[in-house]
């Protein structure tokens, strides 16, 4: 069973800070000695990538720090959290593809940058 993102912390993208990088794994390509490629699926899983910006105060960026090392066992582990389909909020099954990144702004808040692999986006 995947972790629950912290209800403490928030999941909402920016404004404009959503983009979705794959909408699904390149297949895997094999060569053959006469013809074209075999093209096929690398997996049955259906997985997209996203990156968004999510805004957090300081309080909020301690708690997703620890849960992301504690919890996910430095963002090794998958978790569920609410994302966004374009049209509502979903909560879907997500695994970190990279670390985060952390733009600590001026006093209390933080711009925290995450790319996601989405499974059923």
């Amino acid at each position: 069973m995947p972790e629950l993102w912290p209800s403490d912390v928030p999941h909402a993208p920016r404004a404009n800070s959503l983009r979705v990088l794959n909408p699904f794994q390149a297949p895997l390509a094999t060569d053959m000695d006469d013809g074209q490629q075999r093209r096929r699926r690398s997996s049955t899983l259906q997985l997209a990538g996203l990156q968004f910006v999510i805004k957090m105060e300081n309080d909020e960026f301690d708690l997703f720090k620890l849960w992301v090392r504690d919890d996910l066992v430095d963002g090794t582990l998958s978790f569920d959290v609410p994302v966004w389909t374009g049209a509502d909020y979903e909560t879907k099954t997500c695994t970190f593809r990279q670390p985060y990144a952390d733009d600590p702004g001026r006093g209390i808040r933080h711009l925290v940058t995450v790319v996601l692999d989405v499974e059923d986006y």
